[in-house]
């Protein structure tokens, strides 16, 4: 009778542990669901979610273990001394652990934010226990140790309103050297006519070395939205080119973007 009891018992405590798990999804989901209601901070949300979770998950394991029997007072030392030994091991994870709280209090970025960490550059999608996750801009998924993120240098993108750009370009000394007041009119017009950049912002030009061949310029502007930084300074570089070319042919030796 022994044997038949005791897998009956078994079943029963499965039956339970199954059943507490189940609850434990559901418990996180409505907490999950509350703190959206309460406008808490997503990265929060994931992450208190999680936590929670875990712990739950260790105390019902222990509560199973002992209805069917197992001595849970040797398990618990056991895990009090395998805890050591773990924490001594990796001290990098549990500094992950740490550096994630940290994030969290500070609220160093938020879920969507762009930041530039560890030289990776994308948007934050996701901040677990022990890594932030990042969309670079070529659409790729990459994870950071927390502990990695809080060491290095985090540059926040999104927190900026304005970002300064700047083109060089080069232009033949033998066409232009009688012309730079014109030259700089025409650059000055050209970026203030692109509606993209900012109105109010000081667009400066340097002059920054005048040689044998060429009179080499900076022009220094602002913008709002760095997401298409590229995509206007491309833009704005093709435009400049013509139109210098158009006041005089072949004086643009050559021309970049940063």
């Amino acid at each position: 009778m022994f044997i038949p009891y005791q897998l009956f018992h078994t079943l029963i405590s499965s039956s339970i542990l199954l059943t507490e798990f189940l609850i434990i999804r559901l418990f996180a989901k409505i907490i999950f669901n509350i703190f959206v209601v309460k406008k808490i901070d997503p990265i929060a949300i994931g992450f208190i979610s999680n936590i929670l979770k875990y712990i739950i998950m260790i105390f019902i394991l222990i509560s199973t273990l002992s209805n069917i029997g197992v001595r849970t007072s040797s398990i618990i030392a056991a895990f009090g001394t395998i805890g050591v030994v773990i924490g001594l091991a990796w001290q990098s994870t549990l500094s992950n652990l740490a550096s994630g709280l940290l994030i969290i209090t500070f609220r160093i970025f938020k879920i969507g934010d762009y930041i530039t960490i560890c030289n990776i550059s994308g948007q934050v999608t996701k901040v677990e226990v022990f890594s932030t996750q990042l969309k670079t801009f070529d659409g790729i998924i990459t994870l950071i140790p927390n502990g990695k993120i809080l060491s290095d240098n985090i540059s926040n993108l999104s927190r900026c309103h304005e970002y300064r750009n700047k083109i060089t370009l080069g232009l033949s000394r033998l066409l232009i050297s009688e012309d730079l007041n014109m030259i700089k009119k025409i650059l000055l017009d050209t970026i203030y006519l692109d509606q993209r950049i900012i109105k109010n912002s000081k667009i400066v030009i340097i002059l920054d070395e005048i040689n044998n061949i060429s009179i080499n310029l900076t022009v220094f502007f602002w913008i709002r939205d760095f997401l298409y930084e590229k995509e206007i300074c491309s833009d704005l570089t093709n435009i400049i080119k013509n139109n210098l070319e158009l006041y005089k042919n072949s004086c643009v030796l050559w021309i970049h973007n940063n």
